[in-house]
Order: structure tokens, then sequence, then C-alpha cells
């Protein structure tokens, strides 16, 4: 073992010891509900698609990585809202009530998703 290793691993041994708490950070690219610009909660679900599934992504946008497919059906709360600058896209930021991806945060294309 290296200094440098010794040194990280006395580092976080002390302040497990010590009561404190080691704090991972998120992945990069994934954005919360910070970059919401319309603000609510209630419930909704993945409206009628032309594709098969409905992609729960990391951001609000098809550039961030997808965490899951959600299905047709598939009941969220849904949290807050992004549009884009151009007033061109709505981003819903939700968190899944049911199935495989239950209790998981992400975003879905508001074309793809209806609220109640």
């Amino acid at each position: 073992m290296n200094i440098r290793t010794r040194a990280v691993s006395v580092g976080l041994t002390a302040s497990i010891l010590l009561g404190g708490a080691v704090a991972l950070a998120p992945a990069a690219n994934a954005v919360g509900s910070s970059k919401c610009n319309i603000k609510d909660a209630k419930p909704g679900s993945v409206w009628e698609t032309s594709t098969s599934n409905v992609n729960l992504r990391s951001g609000p946008g098809t550039n961030y990585s997808s965490k899951g497919q959600l299905s047709k059906g598939t009941d969220f709360t849904y949290h807050c809202t992004y549009k884009t600058r151009d007033g061109k896209g709505l981003w819903y930021y939700a968190t899944v009530r049911q199935g495989a991806h239950k209790g998981v945060a992400g975003w879905v294309f508001w074309r793809y998703a209806h609220l109640a």
C-alpha cells in the first residue's frame, strides 16, 4: 500500500470512527429537481406512446442517460417541470410508484406522460 492510499484509508476510517459520514458524489450527468422551473406535486402515469416503452432519464433531455424503461400505465408522482429555454420542450421530474423502477426518480418527456 503506498503512502497516498494509506493516507486516504486512515482519513476515511477516522471520519467514520468519529461519527462522520462519507459522502459519495452522484453521477456527473444526473440532474435532480434543482433544474425545475415549475413545481407542484401530483400523481401521474405513462400515457399512450408510439413506442413500446418510455425512457426515465437522468436529466431533462435526450442527451441524458436512461435510468430504465417505463411501460404504458406505469404510475409516478410528479414533482416539477423543466421548460427548455426555447419553450419547445417540457420534461417532468417524477418518482416511479410501481414496477421494476419503484422509488427511482428521473425525467420523462411530457408528451409521454399524463398528470391527474
